[in-house]
């Protein structure tokens, strides 16, 4: 039984929809493909195309145990509930430095895009870089603190001017392609491609973080569903579409030079008026990406800290707002920090990806215990995978999770290190702390693997 108060505002459908196709399509969409067209050349489209191979098996699990446990902080109940404590654990313990990397990830993109503005506008002066990310952050933080209403109002908002902005992108830009763009298709070799891979599956684990409201969805075993069909629907056709029309509009080198890719090609090829509406949807990406990983991550946090397997304080929840407060200032505040000595955006889109693949891996194992742990949730769920495709998408993403950590350990071996390096440290964290409760006769593990009162109706 949970010690800690649960939240009781609600958002529904359409609330929770665009609070995902926001995070989907978040700055990333913005600020990736030109780098990493001049890297990859244009396999980046393939690329993206490999990168819907894992999130299509993420999405199936987010469907099948969202309908049948439904809860906030849902990657970690799956994890510590049908696979095991530890693993439970290791999913906020590695998740707070990717959100701390994705934070400056987006914060960076959003001073590219300012400082392109700047560049070309002359009545608009330039702002530090720095200042800029502190500009960001530090209302999204505040934001999240006042609630999840509060914050699907304001995503509401941000995510038609982004829909907008990037129809003024497409639609246009299909007019302006160059199929002789499109190739050569590999110029590097293939071993950008697959950084290429991990780097816009950052992106798309957007879809994931529905599982992490749980509580704050009204009749979440049936909206979940929903949710994930629609914001899929509407997210990667605008993404391909972006993708395309960008990579086909300019030659590889040319876009792998750009600043702001997306932003130079439609001031060079489209009135100003389209190009106002581009620049609009790449700042409004920059505000929902961040808006939304600081509402679902800090769910994350909030779950674990009810079981006390870290700080139970992370569980506190703000009397007035009814917000995870805590949790939400854990994820915000260290950003700040170390925004003076960031790595470039490719790194950190990486760093937070490779955390997302983990986290895959966790819950296929998690998708493929269910029957056998909880027959009943998975019998009666409202939507009900059948064993077999059940099978073969838990299978699915323990394998594709674990191909792109192998393929990018050989791009990127120092970065996996560092990783590897985190979880050992996690482990001495976690046996520390299932130790010091044991000596005042509280068994965590055992917490660990029930569901809480709230959880089980």
């Amino acid at each position: 039984m949970s010690e800690h108060g649960i939240i009781d505002q609600k958002v529904g459908l359409i609330g929770a929809t665009v609070l995902i196709i926001g995070n989907v399509i978040g700055v990333s969409a913005f600020v990736l493909p030109g780098p990493l067209a001049g890297d990859a050349g244009p396999g980046i489209i393939f690329a993206l195309l490999l990168a819907l191979i894992p999130l299509t098996f993420g999405i199936l699990m987010s469907l099948q145990l969202g309908s049948a446990i439904p809860v906030a902080g849902g990657s970690y109940v799956y994890a510590s509930r049908l696979v095991g404590p530890f693993w439970g654990f290791l999913l906020p313990w590695i998740t707070i430095p990717g959100v701390w990397a994705g934070m400056l990830f987006i914060g960076l993109g959003f001073a590219e895009y300012a400082g392109f503005v700047a560049d070309n506008i002359s009545a608009i002066p330039a702002i530090p870089d720095l200042w800029l990310i502190y500009g960001l952050l530090i209302p999204f933080i505040v934001l999240n603190v006042l609630g999840i209403k509060m914050v699907a109002i304001v995503q509401f908002m941000m995510v038609s001017i982004i829909v907008v902005g990037i129809l003024a992108f497409i639609l246009p830009g299909a007019f302006i392609v160059d199929t002789t763009n499109y190739t050569p298709l590999f110029p590097e070799g293939t071993g950008p491609a697959i950084v290429a891979v991990v780097s816009l599956y950052f992106p798309l684990r957007g879809f994931r973080l529905v599982v992490e409201l749980g509580e704050e969805m009204e009749n979440p075993a049936k909206n979940i569903p929903r949710v994930l069909g629609l914001s899929a629907a509407i997210s990667l056709s605008l993404l391909v579409g972006l993708v395309v029309v960008l990579v086909g509009s300019a030659n590889y080198e040319v876009l792998g030079g750009m600043d702001a890719a997306v932003a130079e090609v439609s001031l060079q090829n489209f009135p100003t008026a389209l190009t106002a509406l581009v620049l609009m949807a790449a700042a409004m990406g920059a505000l929902t990406s961040i808006n939304m990983t600081y509402t679902a991550y800090s769910r994350l946090l909030m779950r674990a800290g009810r079981d006390n397997i870290i700080p139970g304080a992370t569980a506190r929840i703000h009397e007035r707002y009814d917000s995870p407060y805590v949790a939400v200032l854990l994820l915000g505040i260290p950003p700040l920090l170390v925004a003076p000595i960031s790595p470039g955006t490719v790194t950190l889109s990486v760093a937070l990806s490779l955390t997302i693949l983990f986290g895959l891996a966790v819950a296929g194992v998690a998708l493929w215990n269910l029957p056998k742990v909880f027959p009943d949730r998975y019998e009666y769920s409202l939507y009900k995978l059948p064993p077999w495709l059940l099978k073969t998408t838990a299978v699915g993403a323990v394998v594709s999770a674990a191909i792109l950590w192998v393929l990018v350990s050989t791009q990127l071996p120092v970065m996996v290190a560092v990783l590897a390096g985190w979880i050992l440290l996690g482990y001495l964290f976690y046996r520390a702390r299932i130790s010091y409760f044991e000596k005042r006769g509280i068994d965590l593990e055992s917490r660990m693997k029930r569901l809480h009162d709230n959880e089980q109706i």
